[in-house]
């Protein structure tokens, strides 16, 4: 008996090793396979450099507020915003200018993957913007959306740039 099963075994082992390993399933194929998916975003903020506490992260979607929020710790926040959205985040702390980014979270329809935003904000005080023309100081001082190069969430690096040189020639304007 033991020999009739070592031969059907040994008859058989081909057939097993010829059979391909099964192919890896990814959780999710297309979006409409999942609810409730969103960006999340990883924040640190600072304030002239050393990480910030006592700063309030205000969320709008599509012009209307969705809640505020005080990160308990030094500087570090996190949000989950929904996709296919747009979304404004201000970070306020007393005595310091403002920031202001805007998120557009649509992406292409045929993407399951992507990283993490990464965001950095360093508040500047706000006496050192007194004399400065305040129509610049509203503006987002980043717009992040996906780049279909780097397959993810980035910051418009050309609107960065141009308000980088903005806040700059401000600040000359201030300096002797």
């Amino acid at each position: 008996m033991r020999i009739a099963t070592s031969l059907l075994l040994l008859c058989m082992a081909p057939a097993i090793m010829a059979q391909k390993a099964p192919k890896e399933k990814t959780l999710v194929e297309s979006r409409d396979q999942a609810q409730g998916w969103y960006l999340p975003v990883k924040g640190m903020v600072t304030e002239n450099g050393a990480k910030c506490k006592g700063f309030t992260i205000t969320v709008y979607q599509d012009n209307k507020l969705l809640g505020e929020i005080k990160p308990k710790g030094k500087g570090e926040f996190g949000l989950e915003l929904d996709l296919d959205n747009f979304y404004a985040v201000r970070i306020e702390k007393e005595g310091f200018l403002p920031e202001l980014v805007y998120f557009d979270t649509h992406m292409p329809e045929q993407q399951v993957a992507y990283p993490p935003y990464k965001c950095n904000l360093n508040l500047e005080p706000l006496d050192k913007f007194r004399h400065s023309d305040p129509f610049y100081l509203d503006f987002p001082s980043a717009i992040v959306r996906w780049n279909d190069e780097l397959k993810g969430f980035y910051h418009n690096e050309g609107y960065l740039s141009d308000i980088q040189v903005k806040m700059a020639l401000l600040q000359a304007q201030i300096d002797p």
